[in-house]
This record gives C-alpha cells, sequence and structure tokens, in this order.
C-alpha cells in the first residue's frame, strides 16, 4: 500500500474513502501457485473493467499490477497464496486507494474433494447483469455476505443462489456445474454468475472430457437427475457437491469432477511453468 509493503497494523485508509463509506470500488482476487498467479492478467483486466464502469482511475499500469501480485505471493512463502488486489475512489478531494493483500490461501481439504461438499439453497438472489456486469467484482458484496451468513447458520460448506426469475445461478463465492451423462452445463451469464477465470478454463477444457458442453437458463430441478455437479472458483477450483439440501447428488461418485480438476491443474502447471 502507498508503492510498500507493510504490516496490516500500517495498511492505513482514510474514513472518509468512498469504498469505506459506498463501496465505490472494485477488486481482483487471484490465487498464486509457488509465487505465480494463474492468469493474472485476465483478473487484473476485469479489475480494469470494472474499474472504467465506475470511473476509476488505476495508479498503476496492470502489467505492473501482475508483477506485484507475484511478488506478494512469493512474500506470504505458501504453496497456495491468496492475493487481492482492490482498488476504491479515495477521499473526494484525493487520489483512488490500491492495496494488495497477501496470505496463505484457506482451500478446501482433501476430504472435501474427495467426498464432495454439503450445500444449500439460499435466500438472497444474484443481482442480474442488467444490473450489474457480471465480469465485474465490486466492492459492494452486501448479498454475498446475506448468503455466506446464511450458510455457516445452517452448517453448509456453500451455497447455491438463485436468479430473480428462480433458476440456478452460482454459488455464493463460486460458479457452478452440473454432469449428465456426456453433457456438461452451468447457467448463463444471463443467470447473474460472475464471468470467472476459473469458470472460463474449464469451459475450455471441458469440449476434451464431454460429448456437449452448454451453458444455458437451468431450472433447480436439474440437480434431481445429476450425475455430478460441483463448485469452481479460484480458492476451490473444481470442488464436488455430495448434497443439495440433504438430498444427495448422484452416487457419490465425481469421476468426471476429478478428471476436470486434474485437467485444470495441468492446464495451470503448464502456463505457470510448474
Amino acid at each position: 500500500m502507498g508503492g510498500r509493503f507493510v504490516a496490516p497494523a500500517d495498511a492505513v485508509v482514510s474514513v472518509l474513502d468512498r469504498g469505506y463509506l459506498l463501496g465505490d470500488g472494485v477488486f481482483a482476487t487471484l490465487r498464486g501457485y509457488h509465487g505465480a498467479c494463474f492468469r493474472a492478467g485476465r483478473h487484473l483486466a476485469a479489475l480494469a473493467r470494472g474499474a472504467a464502469l465506475f470511473g476509476i482511475a488505476i495508479p498503476v499500469p496492470v502489467a505492473e499490477l501482475a508483477a506485484l501480485a507475484d511478488d506478494a505471493a512469493r512474500r506470504t512463502g505458501a504453496s497456495d497464496a491468496y492475493v487481492r488486489v482492490t482498488l476504491t475512489r479515495g477521499t473526494p478531494d484525493g487520489t483512488p486507494t490500491l492495496s494488495v493483500v497477501a496470505r496463505a490461501m484457506d482451500v478446501p481439504s482433501a476430504d472435501a474433494f474427495a467426498r464432495g461438499v454439503a450445500a444449500i439453497t439460499v435466500a438472497p438472489r444474484r443481482i442480474p447483469p442488467a444490473c450489474l456486469d457480471g465480469s465485474v467484482k465490486s466492492t459492494s458484496y452486501g448479498p454475498q455476505v446475506l448468503a455466506r451468513r446464511e450458510v455457516e447458520r445452517r452448517g453448509a460448506a456453500e451455497g447455491i443462489q438463485l436468479a430473480v426469475d428462480g433458476a440456478l445461478a452460482s454459488g455464493t463465492m463460486s460458479n457452478l456445474f452440473v454432469v449428465r451423462g456426456d453433457t456438461l452445463l452451468t447457467p448463463s451469464l444471463e443467470s447473474g454468475c460472475r464471468a470467472g477465470v476459473t469458470r472460463e478454463a474449464v469451459l475450455e477444457l471441458a469440449p476434451r472430457l464431454f460429448r456437449r458442453v452448454s451453458a444455458e437458463r437451468l431450472a433447480p430441478s436439474v440437480l434431481d437427475d445429476a450425475d455430478e455437479a460441483f463448485f469452481t472458483s479460484t480458492r476451490v477450483e473444481c470442488l464436488p457437491i455430495a448434497s443439495v439440501d440433504a438430498k444427495p447428488v448422484g452416487q457419490g461418485r465425481f469421476d468426471r469432477t476429478r478428471a476436470l480438476r486434474d485437467a485444470l491443474v495441468a492446464l495451470i502447471r503448464a502456463e505457470l511453468g510448474r
């Protein structure tokens, strides 16, 4: 922050910053693998689109931000690092506030990947793209916070949010995929789901493993006869879903999900030279 790495206690933001007062800002969450962030350019391109939408000037070039993200990931010393780049409006008479926060990432356990996780359908609906571009991560995160509170209160690992029309949209902090035979389905962007970097990578890889891959409107009933379902995000990669609202998904096998995660990990290693 302020052009140098500092301890959290020394990273001070004004109480007049519009990011604090109004959520007037954007951010990107990256994952560092042994000190290198996967597709940092794509994450930061989305941040740049959001900054342009909000009319906030980015104080440093995006390429420099990508280098800063890698540097931050390395400084954690963690094999999996959480790196968040946040840009807010700043104070009314000042310049935009830019911060890069890094720490070890809390990734799902081996047991979660092996057995799947419990999900619930939450009450808060996704904001439709007619209200906010789905590729933009705004610091106004109220609906997701409310959804996560419901997930935690009900003892689940993740929640499924519906679109305003009642169709499937996404997880609270992730995207959603459904496997039916040789078909891979995911909600279309019209649902309000985010055009995430991991979602994009999975859609690139999926045609190698499935005869049909489709992003479309999905009714919640599609989960009733699904063979598998899983969440994707920077943090969870491809995380299988064992149950939704206490109802098992498929037969408890996650072969296709594992195959996609293996392909994703191989892609990450190839692109990062690991």
